[in-house]
């Protein structure tokens, strides 16, 4: 929650944030917010018209460590200052750098704990191409058990899986379009 002394309280983000803490819903409505923010953000830095779960999925792949978005995702009422933060720096002009013009194919999650592997994955494969393969480089243990089953859940197949020196890699695809 934003600090009373913080500078972005005066900001229409951070207004909205204190008015609906704690309301049921708060934390899907925060990722809503930050899926449309990424949405603009590719829009006015590089004139591309992403939907915003494709925008938002972009930005987690990207893995940009001055926007970890994937991190404030897992607990997005955790971050509501950052969030804030970036909603406003996007509405001012923030440039869009270190995302790649292609699709990345790999998604590393290995150090990222449960659930949280779970929701980035589950984020960027919802805006992934359908048919396309991505592979996902997970920790051993509950990770590499828990990952794939979300994934399925969600209609992804899991096309392969492969224990690499001390980690395992997954292949994940979303069905096309029938």
């Amino acid at each position: 929650m934003p600090d009373k002394g913080n500078e972005q309280n005066g900001s229409s983000v951070a207004k909205w944030m204190l008015a609906h803490r704690g309301e049921p819903g708060f934390g899907d409505a925060l990722k809503s917010l930050l899926s449309y923010a990424c949405a603009e953000w590719f829009r006015a830095s590089l004139g591309a018209q992403l939907p915003p779960e494709v925008a938002l999925s972009r930005i987690v792949l990207a893995d940009l460590p001055d926007y970890p978005v994937g991190a404030w995702l897992e607990h997005p009422e955790d971050h509501c200052d950052e969030i804030a933060r970036f909603c406003e720096a996007v509405k001012t002009g923030l440039p869009l750098t270190g995302v790649a013009a292609e699709i990345p194919d790999e998604l590393d999650l290995r150090g990222v704990v449960c659930p949280g592997n779970a929701v980035r994955s589950r984020l960027v494969m919802s805006g992934y191409p359908r048919g396309r393969v991505l592979k996902i480089s997970l920790d051993e243990g509950s990770p590499v058990e828990n990952v794939p089953g979300a994934l399925v859940a969600d209609g992804c197949s899991i096309v392969s899986r492969e224990k690499k020196d001390g980690f395992w890699e997954i292949c994940v695809v979303k069905p096309p379009d029938k």
